[in-house]
């Protein structure tokens, strides 16, 4: 192995074991060095403690970095719960800046604040698209792959045109914002869209699960029926304490039958980032000032030129996009209509 392999060897297991977790203590590739393991790493790692040493020559007991070892095995599986990142940046796109007055009046509804246009602006925002592995597993399998784009300054969910497939793009080499910063909200609109995603398959494992638990009580309820039938044609007159003692040995087995069956159409569901494209895009951000009532506060929103027109409001209760919003009283955060509309029921329960 050549120097300058053993170099990037060097770099690239540092560079790993960090993002990971651990805290390596290895200055130079040609010499040994140390590194502290978190628990799952280790196991990962197959290393026999959680401080081992780190070397590109084989040692006992450590984690050896070289193309004749099982560094690209035991590499390999730290790297399948970590994301493919790529940054990326859109240069020369135009940004219309007429009529921008008019533009917010006939996209944007406010319900219950006075809203003045400020200034606008040409800027550049950062968009994440993470894309996603959903699975579903049953007593069948259900997954999916899809992406969720998010403006990493206002966390709204965008719906942009897969970044790979634009001929504007170019490498970036120094992302600004924090991809973390978005991780969170991208996941949690993820698992919604997982629900959206896989509504057929959740209605078919509940009608199977129904059929299947028809089909028991249907067969222990002519047991029974069966057991009382015979009894009956006997001479004597049934013993009360034995039809009894039947119709509880019948309950309890169905029982036991609908927990089994109940266990073996659970669902486990696993949703996994797998890639993340971080894409810089020119944008207009036009300045607005809000009044509700006695408070004020500025709020940008974004025309897009990717799909060119104004991108909605994050609502500060759900997270969900909205052109038609309403303002908190204080502190002059935005509320989607159904956010309204949910507070609005609930004061009509207590009442």
């Amino acid at each position: 192995m050549t120097a300058a392999v053993q170099d990037r060897l060097h770099s690239l297991a540092t560079t790993l074991l960090e993002h990971r977790g651990a805290l390596v203590d290895w200055p130079a590739a040609d010499r040994p060095g140390t590194v502290m393991l978190p628990p799952e790493v280790a196991v990962a790692a197959g290393a026999a403690n959680e401080v081992v040493s780190l070397a590109c020559e084989p040692s006992e007991g450590g984690l050896t970095v070289n193309l004749a070892g099982d560094f690209l095995e035991w590499s390999g599986r730290l790297l399948a719960g970590v994301p493919s990142v790529g940054a990326f940046r859109v240069r020369d796109l135009y940004l219309k800046r007429t009529e921008v007055e008019e533009r917010i009046r006939r996209t944007f509804g406010w319900l219950n604040a006075k809203v003045q246009f400020r200034e606008a602006r040409e800027t550049t925002v950062e968009y994440h698209t993470w894309r996603f592995h959903a699975a579903l597993n049953s007593e069948d399998r259900w997954e999916t792959c899809f992406a969720v784009s998010l403006n990493a300054v206002s966390g709204v969910e965008v719906e942009l045109p897969d970044p790979l497939g634009l001929w504007e793009l170019q490498p970036q080499s120094a992302p600004r914002a924090k991809a973390a910063t978005s991780y969170p909200r991208a996941t949690d609109m993820a698992r919604r869209r997982v629900l959206r995603l896989s509504a057929a398959f959740l209605d078919r494992m509940d009608a199977r699960l129904g059929r299947d638990r028809k089909r028991l009580h249907d067969y222990y309820h002519a047991l029974l029926r069966e057991s009382e039938k015979k009894k009956a044609r006997g001479h004597a007159p049934p013993d009360p304490e034995k039809l009894e003692a039947t119709r509880r040995a019948v309950s309890l087995e169905l029982r036991r039958k609908l927990a089994e069956l109940d266990e073996r159409y659970a669902i486990a569901a696993a949703l996994r980032p797998v890639v993340l494209i971080r894409t810089e895009v020119p944008v207009l951000a036009v300045d607005l000032s809000v009044y509700r009532k006695q408070a004020h506060r500025k709020h940008t929103v974004y025309w897009n030129p990717l799909i060119k027109q104004f991108e909605p409001l994050c609502c500060s209760r759900c997270g969900q996009g909205a052109f038609a919003a309403a303002f908190s009283n204080e502190t002059v955060e935005p509320i989607c209509q159904k956010c309204i509309q949910h507070d609005q029921e609930g004061k009509g329960r207590q009442v």
